[in-house]
C-alpha cells in the first residue's frame, strides 16, 4: 500500500536522470497518513506512509515506508491493524522490515504468515487482508502500474531474504556502450507483472561468484538497461558514482536506492559481500 495520490504516467514528464536514496530507518519529521479511496471497501485511512522514489521512466512507479502502531490512523489502541485491500493502484512488492502480520487471499481463504525479513509481491486487484499484530509493523514497499496489460495472477509471491536456494543463476546482461556483463548472482521471487514488465528477488556478489574478484569485490557500469530498478541493500557496502554528474553515493545495509533506467552509473560492490532485494520495472512487455 502506498501514497494514495500516486501520479499517473502522463501528469508530468515522466523521465528523471538522478538517483533517489532513503534508508530502511528513515524517520521523517512529518508522516502523511494513507489514505485511499479502495473500489471494493470504499475510502481507507489505515498507517502512514513517507515516500523515497517518487517517479519512475515509465508507468507508475513508487516506493518508501509504510507503518502501523499506537496512535496512528486506522490502528486500535494496542497498535494492531485490520486492514482490507484490493490493490486498485498496481503490483506491491514488499519486505517486512518490523513486526508481523498474517495475510489471506478473500478469493481462496488461504493464509500467509509474515515477519521481519519476509518478501511479498502482490498483483493488482487481488483482494486481502492483512490482520497486522501490536505494536507495530514496518515496511519497504515498491508500487507499479503500466497502461499496458500483463500476465493476471490470483495470488501472492512469498520468500525471506535470507533465502538461498540450491541454484543461483549468474546475471548476464548487455550494456549499451560496454557490450555483454557478468556480475554477481540472483534469484527470481517473481518474473511477472499484471502490467508491463514487474521482476523481484535477490542479488549477490561474493567470493567465487561470478564476474567478482578473489576477493569477493566488483566493479562494473551499469545503466539498468532493463527497466527502472529500486533496491535495499541488505548485506555489505557499495560505492556508486552517478557518471552524468559525478555525484557519488556510499552505501550500506539498509540502505534504498531507486535508479532509472538508462542513466548511466558504476557499481562497486565492496569486499567480501554484497546482498540486495531488487525491483526491476518497465512499462513495456519483455
Amino acid at each position: 500500500m502506498s501514497n494514495g495520490a500516486l501520479r499517473k504516467p502522463n501528469e508530468e514528464t515522466t523521465l528523471q536522470r538522478h538517483i533517489e536514496v532513503g534508508s530502511r530507518n528513515d524517520n521523517p519529521d512529518k508522516w502523511v497518513p494513507f489514505a485511499w479511496d479502495d473500489p471494493k471497501f470504499g475510502p481507507q485511512v489505515k498507517g502512514e506512509v513517507a515516500v523515497i522514489r517518487s517517479k519512475g521512466t515509465g508507468g507508475t512507479l513508487q516506493a518508501g515506508l509504510w507503518r502501523t502502531g499506537i496512535g496512528i490512523a486506522g490502528c486500535e489502541a494496542d497498535g494492531s491493524c485490520h486492514v482490507d485491500y484490493s490493490a486498485p493502484l498496481g503490483d506491491e512488492t514488499i519486505v517486512i522490515l518490523e513486526g508481523s502480520v498474517t495475510v489471506t487471499i478473500a478469493a481462496t481463504g488461504k493464509k500467509y504468515r509474515l515477519e521481519a525479513g519476509s518478501m511479498i509481491s502482490h498483483p493488482k486487484g487481488v483482494v486481502l487482508s492483512w490482520d497486522i499484530d501490536p505494536p507495530f509493523l514496518k515496511k519497504f514497499w515498491v508500487i507499479w502500474d503500466s497502461p499496458n496489460p500483463a500476465t493476471r495472477e490470483s495470488d501472492v509471491f512469498v520468500g525471506n531474504i535470507s533465502d538461498n536456494p540450491d541454484v543461483w543463476e549468474a546475471y548476464k546482461w548487455v550494456e549499451p556502450d560496454h557490450g555483454p556483463q557478468i556480475c554477481g548472482e540472483l534469484f527470481a521471487l517473481r518474473s511477472t507483472g499484471s502490467t508491463g514488465t514487474l521482476k523481484c528477488g535477490l542479488w549477490r556478489t561474493g567470493v567465487g561468484i561470478a564476474g567478482c574478484k578473489s576477493d569477493g569485490s566488483s566493479t562494473v557500469p551499469y545503466t539498468a538497461p532493463l527497466g527502472d530498478e529500486t533496491m535495499l541493500l541488505l548485506e555489505g557496502q557499495v560505492h556508486m558514482v552517478n557518471e552524468e554528474t559525478g555525484e557519488e553515493y556510499h552505501l550500506k545495509a539498509g540502505d534504498i536506492v531507486a535508479l532509472p533506467s538508462g542513466l548511466k552509473v558504476t557499481w562497486t560492490s565492496k569486499a567480501p559481500f554484497v546482498k540486495k532485494f531488487w525491483i526491476t520495472t518497465n512499462e513495456k512487455i519483455s
